[in-house]
């Protein structure tokens, strides 16, 4: 029965991760998306989290620490071994976007603020998604530079932004069911590591780029970052249930999105460099998080 739980959260943490990672960042669906291509990355995504659910479990790290941390690993696993983005020769790019999307809002803002709900209250939670959807309707000025076709509006739009969120609310839901992570026999917690390992070994026998070294020099620091933070052993808890329509009020960020994006498309002011302006403040909202991890945990006796 653990097993199976820990197999749902690892697919409840992939949908975020999707939502949050690819389609809120990319924005823009493509044009040739299939569904079959969509549940590959669902799979993909829910692999890398279910390292990040393993460090987790076994460090026994909570709350929003947790949340992120666990975040920054399935980060690092999906750009340094799904795809390769990290290995280019920019170090901007280990921090960008492993440590400054999909830490910091992947796993600490939807994951972590979104499990808070309880303690936060609704007016909290919902000036938080509105803050979301704003900054998203901002993001996405960068996208018409990248943009191969007509820019999209209306039903494919939401659909493809809010469509998707739903299934975020579900695995919220999902979580009130459970409460605490699970703990499932080490050979379980085992499967999704060990899968991500061989991949890597493959990739860089077959590319032998010596800035795949790093990959395991991080996540080692991760993993010590979460040990010294952690209780092992401890039951890590999924947070206080709250009502279905508390959860739903993330759909407001991408309402928002849907809402503002086109409208500021149609405002002809050219591509906005708001790529450039989100990178800063989320690599350095995410550098000093980290930052201040490392140094608690540095300080633990």
């Amino acid at each position: 029965m653990e097993s199976l739980r820990y197999a749902g959260l690892c697919l409840a943490f992939g949908l975020i991760a999707v939502w949050a990672g690819e389609n809120m960042f990319w924005f823009i669906p493509p044009a040739d998306l299939r569904p079959l291509d969509l549940a590959l990355t669902v799979i993909a995504y829910s692999i890398a989290s279910g390292v990040g659910l393993t460090l987790v479990i076994l460090s026994g790290v909570q709350g929003l620490p947790a949340a992120f941390l666990g975040g920054a690993v399935m980060g690092y696993m999906a750009e340094g071994v799904i795809v390769g983005t990290i290995y280019n020769p920019l170090p901007f790019f280990w921090v960008w976007t492993p440590l400054a999307w999909h830490a910091l809002i992947s796993g600490g803002l939807v994951l972590g603020l979104g499990r808070a709900g309880k303690a936060l209250g609704p007016a909290r939670m919902a000036l938080i998604w509105v803050a979301l959807g704003v900054a998203s309707a901002f993001w996405a000025q960068y996208w018409p530079s990248e943009a191969k076709g007509p820019l999209p509006a209306g039903e494919g739009l939401a659909l493809y932004l809010m469509g998707f969120a739903g299934l975020v609310v579900l695995a919220h839901l999902g979580m009130d069911r459970l409460g605490h992570l699970p703990r499932p026999p080490n050979a379980v917690l085992m499967i999704a590591p060990g899968i991500a390992a061989l991949v890597w070994v493959a990739q860089t026998v077959a590319d032998l780029n010596p800035l795949r070294v790093l990959l395991p020099v991080v996540l080692a620091l991760l993993w010590w970052v979460m040990r010294r933070l952690g209780q092992p052993g401890a039951r890590v808890s999924l947070g206080a249930p709250v009502p279905v329509w508390q959860h739903a009020l993330l759909l407001i960020a991408p309402g928002l999105a849907v809402l503002l994006a086109p409208q500021l498309w149609a405002q002809s002011w050219g591509t906005l460099s708001s790529n450039i302006v989100v990178a800063l403040i989320t690599c350095l909202l995410s550098v000093v998080w980290l930052g201040r991890l490392i140094w608690s945990a540095a300080k633990r006796p």
